[in-house]
């Protein structure tokens, strides 16, 4: 019976998929070291000059930091990258030894690397993949054929506002990417959500705020499933919402590359529900690249936050019939603060 599964989390159920997606993480965390290199040591560590390079991507994130937070970054970064080959390869597999000194893009440099023999499996165990964890699956009533899926944000509210410290007046926005069935992948504008927020202010969107929308004709192959990448910051924030947006480009490109070699051929003609794949580790890789930013760099921004909907035809419907889901809630929490995003997923005939 046809059906529809929503996801609140993203990720990584297939072993070898996983292994292909850490592989490609590895190689962007490498590159943020680099970035950092780059600024603290500018003789020693050169870094590519074209502005779509991992490196100038994550150059340009750090240097959007405060001078204080920077310095105390490269303090904690540098000595990894001096550290001698077996510790970096604790952090970065089979890719800590690589000379950072090279200015070739890290990308390339890793392209250009024997592909690990580990890291190969066949093309047809892409076909049983799913989106993992946390998942509600829900009945269905057939009804009239409805095109269009819509992802609605219903509200925004301030859990515990930030910190005192933190800087600007909390005027807050959303924004994001999306990723469709065939794995394009779409730049969100940001919108402005309000400022001032105290502990219990919300805003409420009625009707609901369309965030995106996906053509379910688009594609042959089911089930079909669609990612959202959700991205909550102060407003004009570092430029962080088009930080993202070069980051989630970079990835999805590598990503592709790497997974075409692991399985011998091109995934795109050979697989159906290629959004799965690229959405599934698109979002595991990009929560992690923040998770190591924060870490590392303290840049303490929400990360982002990637929800999900898998369908099974055209025929699909929530419980009873309903062509619109219940209501998630997307948890962000950085700045010492937490907000809670409420939305929810809609069929349309348009």
């Amino acid at each position: 019976m046809p059906g529809i599964i929503a996801s609140n989390t993203v990720d990584l159920t297939h072993p070898k998929v996983r292994a292909v997606a850490k592989r490609v993480l590895h190689t962007f965390l490498i590159a943020s070291e680099r970035a950092v290199a780059s600024e603290a040591e500018p003789a020693t560590y050169k870094i590519p000059s074209q502005a779509n390079s991992a490196e100038q991507i994550f150059r340009s994130r750090f240097l959007a930091l405060e001078p204080s937070v920077r310095q105390a970054a490269t303090a904690r970064v540098m000595p990894l990258v001096k550290a001698p080959k077996s510790t970096r390869e604790q952090h970065f597999g089979d890719l800590g030894g690589l000379d950072l000194r090279l200015a070739t893009p890290i990308v390339d440099v890793v392209k250009n690397l024997p592909f690990p023999a580990t890291l190969k499996f066949p093309i047809g165990e892409l076909h049983g993949l799913h989106v993992p964890t946390d998942l509600l699956h829900v009945g269905l009533v057939p009804q009239q054929s409805l095109h269009h899926l819509e992802m609605r944000i219903h509200k925004v509210r301030c859990v515990d506002e930030c910190n005192p410290e933190w800087a600007g007046d909390d005027e807050i926005a959303l924004g994001g990417s999306d990723t469709d069935e065939t794995g394009d992948t779409r730049k969100l504008s940001e919108f402005r959500v309000g400022n001032s927020f105290d502990d219990g202010d919300e805003k409420v969107y009625s009707p609901p705020k369309v965030f995106t929308s996906f053509n379910m004709l688009e594609g042959s192959e089911w089930p079909k499933s669609y990612f959202v990448t959700m991205v909550l910051a102060e407003k004009d924030m570092g430029g962080l919402g088009d930080f993202l947006n070069k980051l989630v480009d970079a990835v999805k490109g590598h990503l592709l590359e790497a997974l075409t070699t692991a399985v011998g051929g091109a995934i795109g003609s050979a697989l159906g529900p290629l959004g799965a794949i690229i959405g599934a580790a698109l979002g595991w890789v990009v929560g992690r690249i923040f998770e190591w930013l924060k870490s590392w760099w303290s840049d303490d921004v929400f990360p982002p936050q990637t929800v999900s909907v898998t369908l099974d035809s055209l025929a699909s419907r929530w419980s009873g019939g309903a062509t619109d889901s219940p209501q998630y809630v997307a948890r962000f929490a950085a700045h010492g603060g937490t907000y809670d995003v409420t939305y929810d997923w809609r069929l349309a005939a348009a």
